[in-house]
This record gives structure tokens, sequence and C-alpha cells, in this order.
């Protein structure tokens, strides 16, 4: 016969029999019924304070763990919020999912992260299929151009919220900045500072807020009578590195730009990054001005110029809106949300 020690105070023992522990057991051991246990983990029912501490204390004797999906199964509920984001390296994302899971935390709601990464299509829609299968209580979706994946929710009557007004063409609630309006501000900054050769770095343009951006920026030269030259607008992704090759691409020019407005940080990053490699200074040889107000635009040298978006302030207005439509089901009318923009002006312009 082993001599191994059983006993449920030994660590090691509580490891090796915590997958094996059941609620019957803890019911057994609490001398409570097995409803009763359930009732303390879903605290959907009214259970005394001395019977709830003595099931716990039975619980974390014996290491029990809760199926999280045999849960969420008998609720109907899985206390989460997914979050998908189109790239979690921009600063932006996870700020917004900060103030998401400060919306929603006070439900008892936790937020889990997905990255859907730049122009990855397959990718959101694996995360849409994982969400329906945790039985999610609700989707945030900062991604454009995923109505199919959006609709697929629905169907599995899961409530949606997207970030940006133009990420989708169904009727569902929202929560945008005015994304052309703030295009058309920082090219009216950089006219008013003596600029007429402005130059921009736009994202996608073909997605949201790629898109609104730049019919700002041309927009606003029209409304300014200043030339658009299509030389000096350069296409980006919204990283720092296709910043730095717009920016090196303006340089080229025969007449290169005296300002240049960049669609988001990261990208006014990346250019001021080549400006200064070849030598100009910031903002006497060429003026620099962002999206975003990410915590690095403080940072660099010289400092950025940009128009901030509360990117917290989004999250949390998103699960404000996402709160709201899981208590009210998703066939109700449906809310839309614009947060305001500010202009951080700093030494870059």
């Amino acid at each position: 016969m082993s001599d191994r020690k059983t006993s449920l105070d030994s660590p090691n023992a509580r490891r090796d029999v915590a997958t094996a522990v059941t609620i019957q057991a803890v019911a057994a051991a609490a001398g409570v019924s097995k409803t009763t246990v359930s009732h303390v983990l879903s605290g959907n029912r009214p259970v005394s304070a001395e019977t709830r501490r003595r099931v716990e204390k039975v619980m974390d004797e014996l290491g029990f763990s809760p199926n999280f999906f045999a849960q969420a199964l008998n609720r109907n509920r899985s206390n989460t919020i997914a979050l998908i984001a189109q790239d979690i390296t921009n600063p932006f994302y996870p700020s917004l999912a900060r103030g998401l899971q400060a919306a929603v935390s006070s439900q008892n709601q936790v937020v889990i992260l997905f990255d859907a990464g730049a122009g990855e299509g397959a990718l959101t829609e694996a995360f849409v299929t994982d969400a329906i299968q945790r039985r999610a209580d609700g989707v945030v979706i900062a991604v454009s151009d995923v109505d199919d994946d959006i609709s697929r929710l629905r169907d599995a009557g899961i409530p949606v919220v997207t970030v940006g007004a133009g990420a989708s063409t169904l009727p569902i609630d929202w929560v945008t900045a005015d994304d052309e309006r703030i295009a058309a501000d920082a090219v009216v900054h950089l006219h008013l500072l003596g600029h007429r050769r402005i130059a921009t770095i736009t994202g996608p343009v073909n997605q949201t807020p790629g898109k609104p951006r730049h019919l700002g920026y041309l927009r606003a030269m029209q409304d300014l009578d200043l030339p658009v030259d299509p030389q000096m607008i350069e296409r980006g992704d919204w990283t720092r590195e296709s910043g730095f090759d717009g920016m090196n691409s303006l340089l080229a020019l025969r007449e290169r730009p005296s300002a240049v407005f960049c669609a988001n940080d990261l990208m006014a990053i990346g250019a001021l990054d080549a400006a200064q490699r070849q030598g100009l200074a910031v903002p006497d040889d060429i003026a620099i001005i962002g999206v975003d107000d990410i915590d690095a635009a403080a940072l660099v040298r010289p400092a950025l110029t940009t128009v901030r978006i509360p990117a917290e302030e989004i999250g949390r207005a998103a699960g404000e809106l996402l709160l709201h439509r899981i208590a009210e089901g998703i066939t109700t009318t449906h809310r839309h949300v614009r947060v305001q923009h500010t202009l951080q002006t700093r030494e870059s312009t």
C-alpha cells in the first residue's frame, strides 16, 4: 500500500483532486443540496450568509473549480464581453479596451480582447465563432467591413456595438468620433500657420476611419482653395513603418510639402523619424500633425501635435450602449454616440 498522503490539507492533494471535484461532492461535504451549491455559484437565488460561507469554505478546501462553459450553458449567460479590435499594437485599442472594461465591470462582466490584425478578415470570422460558442453576452467590434460576421452574431441573439459610424451598414448601435471633421480641423490648423503645400499620409481609404479622414482632408483643401496634388497623397496602413515610407516618398518630390497631415499618430511618428533622418528640422523645415493623441505623442521629440480622440471615452460609451442592448434585446431602436475631439498643439507644428 502506498503511504502517500491524501489529506485535503496537503497542497499537492488539493491540486490532484481539483479537476475531479464535482458540485455533488461539494454539496455532500457541506451538507446542502446541489441546487444550493448552484445558487451560491450563480448568485441568481438568495442563500443565507451562513450557508454561503460554509459552501465557499468547502469549495476552497476541496479545490473546487466551477466549469465555466457548463455555467454558461445553464444560465444562458457567460458574463463576458468580446472586443474584436483591428490591431492591438496600436495604443488606441488598449485604451479603448480599458474604457470598455470600466463601463461593464459594474455588471460583473469581463472583457475578452481579440486582435483581428491588419486586413485579417478570416481571423474576425474565427473570433465571432468563438464568441458565439462562448455565449458571450455582447460584442464590441472595432473592425470594418464585417457585416456578415455581425449578422451571424445578431442571428445568435448576441448584441453588437461597433466603433465607427461607417464600420457597418447594418442598423446597429455605434460609437464614433467625427473622423471627417477631425481631418478638416487638422488641415485648417496647418493652413492657419501659413502652410499651403499640405500633404497627407492616409490610412486604408476603403475602410473606416481611413475613408472619412481622407475625405476630410480633400474637402478642407478644396474649401481653403489649396491645390490637391495626387503626388502629395501617400497611402499608409496605420503603422509607424508606413508613415516612415510615406514621408520618404513625399520628401523625394521636386516640390516637397511644407506640412503633412497623418491620419494617425503612429504614422505621424514614423513620418517624424523619416524627416529627422534626412536632416530636416521639425517644424521649421516641415510640420507634422497626427490623430489619436496616444501616450507616445507627448514623448517623442519634438512632441507631436495631434487631434485627440478620447479612446477610453469611446470604450466606456460602447460598454454603456452594450449593457443597454443586453438588457433590452436586439430589436429596439438603436443608439448612436458621437464623441468630441480636441486639438493638442505641441512642438511639431
